[in-house]
């Protein structure tokens, strides 16, 4: 009997989302990387948001996402957290693993979140696009 597979991520995402990987002083949290034009936010007014909401990001990862064989064939399963940042054009670039199950796991979480359209970007108090790192948790399951 073929094995049942699913992936959850909308309960999850909205608890991980830059929650569990933020720290705020005043406001708006950030490190800097190369001067203020390479500040990278972990949090702001307007957080970047998927096009269509999350519903539309759950949607869109179980969409693409394939089974590693070799994970499913193993029984191999977890949760795979992706952090990124989200550009001011929405892009999304600086693609990691925050939390590894298995590297044929964590290497499909990354191809598709690699691929995702465009995000509206986050924006500070003055409505100006930043720079923000975003989390993702993936839960790779199998039945």
């Amino acid at each position: 009997m073929k094995a049942i597979k699913y992936f959850l991520i909308g309960a999850l995402m909205i608890v991980f989302s830059n929650a569990t990987m933020a720290q705020t002083n005043s406001g708006d949290s950030a490190h800097k990387i190369e001067g203020d034009s390479g500040r990278i936010y972990e949090i702001v007014e307007q957080m970047p948001s998927f096009p269509g909401g999350n519903q539309a990001l759950i949607e869109y990862l179980s969409k693409h996402i394939k089974y590693p064989v070799w994970a499913e064939e193993n029984g191999v399963q977890g949760l795979v957290i992706v952090t990124f940042v989200v550009e001011r054009d929405g892009s999304v670039t600086d693609i990691r693993v925050a939390k590894s199950v298995d590297a044929s796991l964590d290497k499909e979480a990354v191809r598709v979140v690699s691929g995702m359209p465009r995000w509206i970007p986050g924006r500070k108090k003055n409505g100006k696009a930043v720079r923000v790192r975003y989390t993702v948790p993936v839960t790779f399951g199998l039945k």
